[in-house]
């Protein structure tokens, strides 16, 4: 290793076991940590946005962005779970004369294909859940054909970020793949975009397109996500009007908004909410309409509802609270939206985001649809053998609640798509993820975990409104939801002991001196 680049990191003695610290090595991040097996580094920022994980929380040998919940090997640099995707890398670390000192992170080849394997192994949607199967079954070493399939016309994208940066006009079309250039062939991954299923065989394991080609396949993966919900008013097919779920639905709207100068969102919760900021980040008057009394309060609580109302109306949107749209006029393309009060918005666009329907009308006639879902057992195994389902249209059972769950969130769809990959490749465990998701309100991130629902106490540190704050959720004394502003160790870290089944009181979750953290060491 005599041509190895080393940098010094500081003297070990200033290490502190469990305690990640940052250097620069190369010009780049690296995070060094001390273990009770000796001193391990690998690249310093998540690579998914770039959070600096340092500042995350470390169990055991596995550091957690602090961001957006990504994990890490900090051994090998490996990634763990999403949402980031690729490595962090791995660094080499040595000590002498008591100075520590490290290498920059090196970057990760595709994982080798080695071995033969005849099956097929078929994954229905290029979202979230579709794309972590692919790229899971691959790491885990599957060397069988793996064939993923979108029905849109562009390779796997960041979705989160369409309601968010993109509609700000922070991020450019070209931010949005998953992946650059060649990725999926050089990871031996069949990508098909624009081809519909529009039927599937369980029982002879077909899968048949809309132009009539089938697809026969040993196992398969049911990941379509789901489609989003209009109004039934007049003129709400208008020029003008759009929903937003798809890249293409984004970049249309973007189009349309570059000359316009007032805007009308129909809806409260995160996708109207986050558009209606990013559109007054671009300059448009912007109005938001909705039933709600206190938007985002079924999720929040009333009184995190009532900060983030404040927060926007701040930043210059207008609400209309308790109200809905009754029609929308215009002369060939939208001009105003009538509102069920009687009060009349002009708007040169308007944006619809009431929510969505699981995208599984392809699937009746199987037996695997129930009450427009698709139940699943703990590996999200459907009713069918050798057919999975993941990601928005997937109900599947908790080892937290004990009840069923359908989770409409980005992170959760691809720690699904993980999971099910493995057990396609014969794995017997349960999934045990809690969710998590961020949401960018304003301009501050919040960060939730857990099960939203009904909840009959709520446990507050800090104060809502003032600085850092978390707020716990419970039900029957038991926690069941937690969102927090920059406290995210501590989201982190309900998270992980909701993962493990471990109770939090709520007089240790509002204790400002509680240490979250230091009740891991009980599950580690």
């Amino acid at each position: 290793m005599a041509d190895v680049n080393w940098t010094r990191a500081g003297k070990e003695s200033n290490l502190r076991e469990g305690k990640p610290v940052a250097v620069t090595a190369g010009g780049q991040r690296v995070v060094v940590v001390k273990g009770p097996d000796g001193l391990h580094a690998c690249g310093g920022k998540c690579t998914h946005y770039g959070g600096p994980l340092e500042k995350g929380l470390l169990v055991g040998t596995v550091i957690q962005c602090p961001w957006h919940s990504a994990r890490f090997e900090v051994k090998t640099g490996r990634v763990l779970s999403p949402p980031a995707l690729e490595d962090a890398g791995c660094c080499d670390v040595k000590v002498e004369d008591g100075i520590v000192y490290v290498t920059a992170p090196r970057e990760a080849p595709p994982p080798p294909i080695e071995g033969e394997d005849d099956r097929t192994f078929a994954i229905v949607g290029g979202g979230a859940a579709g794309n972590a199967a692919a790229e899971t079954l691959r790491r885990e070493g599957f060397a069988g054909r793996i064939v993923l399939i979108t029905a849109e016309p562009f390779a796997p994208y960041d979705r989160p970020t369409l309601s968010k940066e993109f509609m700000a006009g922070e991020a450019q079309p070209d931010w949005l793949p998953l992946h650059g250039d060649g990725f999926y062939q050089s990871w031996k991954i069949e990508l098909l975009t624009g081809r519909r299923v529009t039927a599937l065989d369980p029982a002879e394991g077909v899968l048949e397109f809309e132009d009539g080609e089938k697809l026969t396949f040993d196992k398969a993966l049911v990941a379509t996500g789901a489609t989003p919900r209009n109004l039934d008013i007049p003129g709400i097919d208008l020029d003008g009007c759009y929903l937003l779920r798809s890249r293409a639905d984004a970049e249309a709207i973007g189009e349309n908004i570059e000359d316009a100068a007032r805007a009308v969102i129909i809806g409260a919760g995160f996708i109207g909410m986050e558009v209606a900021w990013g559109l007054r980040q671009r300059g448009l008057d912007v109005h938001l309409v909705a039933p709600d009394k206190v938007p985002l309060a079924r999720v929040f609580g009333e009184a995190v509802g009532e900060w983030l109302l404040g927060e926007h109306e701040k930043a210059g949107v207008e609400f209309h609270l308790g109200i809905t749209p009754k029609e929308v006029r215009g002369d060939g393309g939208v001009q105003e939206v009538e509102l069920s009060d009687g009060t009349t918005l002009a708007a040169d666009v308007v944006i619809v985001g009431i929510g969505v329907r699981p995208a599984v009308s392809f699937l009746e006639g199987t037996g695997l649809v129930r009450d427009g879902v698709v139940p699943v057992d703990a590996t999200l195994q459907t009713q069918a053998e050798g057919v999975y389902a993941a990601g928005d249209i997937a109900l599947m059972p908790s080892h937290y609640t004990g009840k069923s769950h359908r989770i409409e969130h980005w992170v959760v769809a691809e720690h699904q798509g993980q999971h099910a990959a493995r057990a396609m490749l014969g794995s017997e465990a349960p999934y045990k993820e809690v969710p998590f998701f961020w949401t960018q309100q304003a301009e501050v991130s919040i960060s939730y975990v857990g099960y939203p629902g009904e909840t009959d106490e709520v446990a507050v540190r800090g104060e809502v409104g003032e600085g850092e704050w978390l707020v716990g959720y419970y039900e029957n004394g038991r926690l069941r939801a937690a969102a927090c502003k920059w406290m995210d160790r501590e989201i982190l870290a309900l998270m992980e002991l909701m993962k493990a089944g471990r109770e939090i009181p709520a007089d240790v979750l509002k204790d400002p001196d509680a240490d979250l953290a230091g009740l891991l060491d009980t599950i580690v």
